[in-house]
């Protein structure tokens, strides 16, 4: 199983149970047919910067930190509205420019959107390469990042 895929079964955890402790995350997770172990998730709650919250019976639980509590497409939203110039199709890749520095943090949210259309991205400095799964795919990606715009 990817990285991506199992993070993305720890978010759903951490929205739907309480989750006190790793070996919490550990349990769900091979209840879920996902084996892991303990060292994994301690290297996912680094990774995704998982905080404990207080809750009301004085225990604490593992949730998302503020930020990351919007949405994936919200965030990206947001992020483009503000970062990107313009972009491209050539067949089943999307070339989109973006202002420096800001690239790898807008490409890691088009991963943490999980879009089927998307096999992988690319992200330098200024500009991200998203290779599609056919050229539809990237017709309709790239539209949809020239929506977000205006």
């Amino acid at each position: 199983m990817q990285k991506s895929e199992r993070q993305a079964y720890i978010r759903q955890l951490i929205q739907d149970e309480v989750i006190e402790r790793q070996s919490d995350f550990v349990t769900a997770l091979e209840a879920l047919d996902v084996p892991v172990t303990q060292a994994t998730i301690s290297r996912d709650i680094k990774d995704m910067q998982l905080v404990k919250v207080p809750m009301p019976n004085g225990h604490y639980r593992y949730s998302m930190p503020p930020e990351k509590q919007l949405a994936p497409l919200d965030k990206l939203r947001r992020t483009i509205a503000a970062s990107f110039r313009h972009g491209d199709k050539m067949d089943q890749f999307v070339h989109l420019v973006m202002n420096p520095g800001t690239a790898p943090a807008v490409g890691n949210l088009i991963d943490q959107l999980e879009d089927q259309r998307i096999f992988a991205t690319i992200a330098g400095d200024a500009a991200i390469l998203i290779v599609c799964r056919s050229a539809e795919a990237a017709a309709s990606v790239l539209d949809m990042f020239n929506a977000m715009v205006g």
